[in-house]
């Protein structure tokens, strides 16, 4: 994954609230971070599930997840190492010490050798946005060695709809904030049926998800092919 790729290698995510005293009471944090629990907690977590948060940021969804986890794990992996460590600065202040049950790791290519056990729920939010179909293809495939038999992988992308030019620029409007999403640089937009042939070649059946309440972005679930559904 190269710079001109991802800027998320160069530059701290949400770095503009890094010295906010009220990050909870931002809408981007705030919001997000309820609606990314709230989306887990429907789709099975629970106290002792072990969860891979990919392009896991500052600790959004980290600080709150990890005190739920009493019996299981939580893995964060993002890009940028200066991330995690103010990551690990929002999660001391919200009173999570060194020793509770996660850990956190850099790789630009998800290396996830860290990893030391098999993953219930693996999860992303606007990670695919960020990435070409090469890097995507080296995500499932990097999951798909570490999730458990009956193990899934969630990450939202954003979805060209039917009929729309995959050439052209695709308008979005998040909260009152309109930008543009492309085929050939960052953010990009992606048809749902060219996920779907990626996913097959990683080894995945992805389907899509109505119930996870981002205003731009798409949930795809990933479950690995070899596996029964019923």
């Amino acid at each position: 994954m190269t710079n001109s790729e991802n800027f998320y290698r160069r530059d701290v995510f949400l770095s503009e609230i890094r010295d906010c005293n009220d990050r909870d009471d931002q809408r981007l944090w705030k919001e997000h971070q309820s609606m990314q629990i709230s989306f887990l907690q429907k789709r099975g977590l629970q106290p002792s599930s072990r969860v891979l948060d990919l392009g896991c940021g500052p600790m959004r969804l980290g600080v709150a997840l990890i005190p739920m986890l009493s019996e299981g794990r939580y893995f964060g992996q993002d890009i940028n190492p200066e991330t995690l460590v103010y990551g690990e600065e929002v999660l001391r202040q919200k009173g999570i010490t060194e020793d509770a049950p996660y850990t956190l790791f850099a790789s630009d290519q998800f290396d996830l050798s860290t990893v030391d056990c098999e993953i219930d729920i693996a999860f992303s939010n606007s990670l695919f946005s960020h990435l070409t179909l090469n890097s995507i293809l080296t995500c499932l495939l990097r999951v798909k060695d570490v999730l458990a038999p009956k193990g899934i992988y969630y990450s939202t992308f954003f979805a060209l709809e039917r009929g729309a030019s995959w050439l052209q620029p695709c308008s979005r409007d998040k909260w009152g904030r309109r930008f543009d999403t492309y085929s050939y640089q960052d953010p990009y937009h992606y048809e749902v049926d060219l996920l779907k042939a990626v996913a097959s070649q990683a080894g995945f059946r992805m389907d899509l998800l109505t119930d996870f309440g981002h205003p731009t972005q798409t949930m795809a679930r990933f479950r690995q092919l070899n596996r029964s559904w019923l």
